[in-house]
């Protein structure tokens, strides 16, 4: 029974990883003095395109940090409000692009 159980695990965990690599490096996050630690945090499993993606409150922020934390990302409690300044900064709703008005005229 092990014998055919132990390379289908092998085969699952295999599969499961290289679905969570990062494919692209993305687009370059915005320079300061958290960027490295966000960029070593959160391309582990995936590039920066999910992040420039998002458009998070600093309340949104939290929450997605406190999600990845669970995921395995590593955050240390020391950087936390680093890391929220800096998304909220540069990934904030301000940053969100809004899509003109659709014109009524035909």
């Amino acid at each position: 029974m092990l014998k055919y159980v132990l390379p289908a695990l092998t085969l699952f965990a295999s599969i499961t990883a290289a679905g969570q690599a990062p494919e692209a490096p993305g687009k370059p996050l915005p320079p300061g003095p958290m960027q490295p630690k966000i960029k070593a945090a959160c391309t582990r499993c995936h590039n920066t395109s999910r992040i420039w993606e998002q458009h998070f409150s600093r309340m949104q922020w939290s929450d997605e940090l406190d999600k990845m934390t669970g995921l395995g990302a590593v955050i240390p409690d020391a950087d936390r409000k680093g890391f929220l300044d800096y998304l909220t900064a540069n990934f904030g709703p301000q940053k969100g692009t809004k899509t003109p008005p659709k014109s009524d005229a035909k």
